[in-house]
């Protein structure tokens, strides 16, 4: 099985073809050729895919929509292909590529009035400004831009699969009365706390995962972590130089994922 896709690939094309070898059966290992957008499809055989191409009418494209707008190639691929999870864990993935190919910068698009500082910064930054900067460094190889522009949406799948299996996490923290704090125990996926404080409403977070325990605000929460009647907890218990609290008040903890406790809290 060969999958085509057009020269000088852009984002549209380099998420396609990943795509198809993720979702469709068989194509896995299948290689892959670069063809000029007009190519005609000629030398296709049976069982090929050609992506974000027309290829004499044989190529796969994304839809049309209202007012002349045409959706991504990779939009159709994991409607056709995909499990309904991983729909879900490419959503974010699949609305950004879409907004990027159908309206030409999906910054402007879902943000139309940044000032231009703002602008430049998500812009030049962003996923696509990611695949030219590996096409800059890689001048006319698109065999090479499209294996690293791969792993990264392999990482991103499983970064969506990962938040999908945080929800449970998530679902099994203690909500204190009140409905603001909740306390997470052993998490393991780093969107637990992220969606405790976007999705649920929780404001302050107490991990406990081994050795670990520490205090975590939303960014929107203004009470320092490291508050005097806090700290006098930790006092009571002689843990003061034992903890680290972060100079803009966000954590308070004694031990984290970045430098761990070695012994239990008292």
């Amino acid at each position: 099985m060969r999958i085509f896709t057009h020269l000088n690939v852009d984002l549209d094309a380099v998420a396609s073809v990943w795509a198809v070898r993720q979702f469709v059966p068989g194509a896995r290992h299948a290689t892959v050729e670069f063809r000029p957008a007009n190519w005609d499809g000629s030398g296709m055989a049976e069982g090929d895919l050609a992506v974000d191409i027309p290829a004499g009418g044989r190529g796969i494209k994304g839809k049309s929509g209202d007012g002349g707008i045409v959706h991504s190639c990779f939009a159709t691929i994991v409607e056709r292909y995909a499990s309904p999870e991983d729909k879900e864990a490419l959503a974010p993935l699949v609305r950004f590529i879409d907004a990027q190919d159908a309206h030409g910068s999906a910054v402007k698009f879902f943000v139309p009035k940044l000032d231009r500082e703002a602008y430049e910064a998500l812009d030049r930054t962003g996923l696509n400004a990611v695949l030219r900067a590996l096409q800059a460094s890689n001048p006319r190889n698109d065999a090479v831009v499209l294996q690293k522009m791969s792993e990264i949406f392999s990482g991103m799948l499983k970064a969506g699969r990962s938040r999908l299996q945080a929800r449970a996490e998530a679902d099994s923290a203690e909500i204190l009365p009140g409905g603001k704090v909740a306390i997470v125990r052993d998490a393991r996926k780093f969107a637990t706390t992220a969606i405790l404080f976007e999705e649920r409403g929780i404001r302050v977070i107490v991990y406990v995962d081994g050795y670990n325990i520490g205090l975590i605000r939303h960014s929107d929460e203004k009470l320092r972590m490291d508050h005097p009647k806090l700290r006098a907890v930790v006092e009571n218990y002689g843990e003061a130089g034992e903890w680290f609290a972060h100079p803009a008040g966000f954590l308070f903890c004694r031990g984290s994922r970045k430098a761990p406790a070695e012994s239990p809290s008292r």
